[in-house]
């Protein structure tokens, strides 16, 4: 079904990337470089084959190439040595900034350290989800206002209800768009990469009467303070890994930099990555001690060797200090993640936009055509994750998913979840390689 179609969005995708120097994208078995997540599973569903997700081969060899030393300085600031690096190789460096805990960190390696900063850009939800927006209101607002005279531009990305309306109004939309998100996404995101002219070629409307285009910067980039560090601890090994739902929708700008997960701050991340686990295994014992997000390897219930770990923050909002993440100026007008979710869902048909849900709902039936079983539900669909790459954290060795589990997971006795819960692991074997469908 739709073919052609499949085809032609694959082939504007491959260009899209290249372009963009998109450097975290799916890989067909021809080569061809996909930036939306929908559109790789489809891919796979047509032609019954296996689409990688990798980081580019200039990456893989960036990341070898910074680590073959095998040495990580704890003391050391490779946030700062990073941000200064860009600026060397970039005329200008712009910051996705929402206030949060991850882009604070790297507004203040600024701030702290007397780097100017070239621009801030922040993407605020439509007047209808405005509730939505405190966090960024009282966060990131009151940020860019007490350092002000440190900032050179700021940029506030504000769409309207028509900009949602006319990105519905193209069936193809989960297809078209840089997406790594959970499905469905709702119908009040606004895909940024819209906000820039010439900047995507599924692009299909200009300035309106509210808002122009910003222009795209051909030497510069933009970071994105994408994630913390997830860790896997396998065969009694500890690894920090990038996993394809890390990407989300922030790939869509020219020159996108995930600021922990780029070579040149990878060291970064893996400090990050022990200070984590140093928490993990700080187990506590007695009735009224939270061991919330630890692991206890001496468990005699449980073998270490065949104990299969997942660890990442999520909504452990006050964990963020383990790995030097500030304290925000209002934390309680921070949204997590499940919240933001759950509420947006809803927002759209109480405001009765029916302007906006019913291109939405169109767009999510061409989605449905092609996947019929998330008619039920979107959860086996939502629970699936590809790894780019595994680094062993103490060893310092880099492996690609086929490289560190061809065949999967092996010899697996306990499966945890932030070591608290059991998981169910499902594999689904492909002519490729193996996803992991984790609940």
């Amino acid at each position: 079904m739709y073919t052609e179609e499949l085809l032609e969005l694959v082939k504007q995708h491959d260009l899209l990337a290249r372009e963009k120097n998109v450097c975290y994208y799916w890989e067909t078995p021809e080569g061809q470089r996909l930036t939306n997540v929908n559109l790789a599973r489809w891919y796979e569903k047509e032609f019954h084959c296996w689409v990688k997700f990798v980081c580019s081969p200039e990456y893989m060899q960036k990341f070898k190439d910074i680590l073959k030393d095998k040495t990580i300085d704890m003391d050391f600031n490779y946030n700062l040595d990073f941000i200064k690096k860009l600026k060397r190789d970039y005329d200008h460096v712009a910051l996705l900034y929402s206030g949060g805990f991850d882009s604070q960190r790297i507004f203040l390696d600024h701030i702290e350290n007397g780097l100017r900063v070239d621009e801030t850009i922040t993407h605020v939800n439509s007047m209808t989800e405005d509730a939505y927006n405190q966090d960024i209101r009282f966060n990131a607002v009151d940020n860019i206002t007490k350092y002000a005279e440190h900032i050179d531009k700021v940029t506030t990305l504000q769409n309207t209800e028509q900009d949602l309306a006319n990105q519905w109004a193209d069936p193809w939309s989960f297809f078209t768009r840089h997406n790594g998100c959970i499905m469905p996404e709702r119908a009040g995101h606004l895909g940024l990469e819209y906000f820039y002219n010439f900047n995507s070629p599924f692009q299909t409307w200009g300035d309106n009467e509210l808002h122009s285009l910003q222009e795209v910067r051909k030497n510069g980039c933009v970071i994105t303070g994408k994630d913390k560090p997830q860790l896997v601890y396998y065969k009694q090994r500890w690894y920090c890994v990038m996993i394809d739902s890390l990407i989300g929708d922030r790939s869509g700008l020219q020159n996108t930099i995930f600021f922990w997960y780029h070579p040149d701050n990878i060291k970064g991340m893996l400090k990050e990555a022990r200070l984590y686990r140093e928490f993990i295994l700080d187990y506590k014992y007695g009735m009224n001690v939270d061991n919330e997000g630890k692991l206890n390897l001496q468990d005699p219930d449980q073998n270490p060797l065949g104990t299969l770990a997942f660890f990442k923050f999520f909504e452990n909002n006050q964990h963020n200090h383990i790995i030097g993440r500030p304290d925000l100026l209002a934390l309680d007008k921070k949204f997590s993640k499940t919240q933001e979710y759950l509420h947006h869902k809803y927002t759209m048909a109480e405001a009765d936009r029916w302007d906006i849900i019913i291109p939405y709902a169109k767009s999510m039936e061409r989605f449905l055509e092609i996947f019929p079983e998330c008619t039920k539900g979107f959860t086996e669909y939502n629970n699936q994750g590809k790894f780019s790459w595994f680094i062993d954290i103490d060893s310092l060795e880099i492996y690609t998913q086929q490289e560190l589990i061809p065949d999967g997971f092996e010899d697996i006795t306990h499966i945890k979840n932030d070591a608290m819960e059991k998981l169910k692991l499902k594999t689904e074997q492909t002519s490729r390689g193996q996803r992991y469908n984790i609940k």
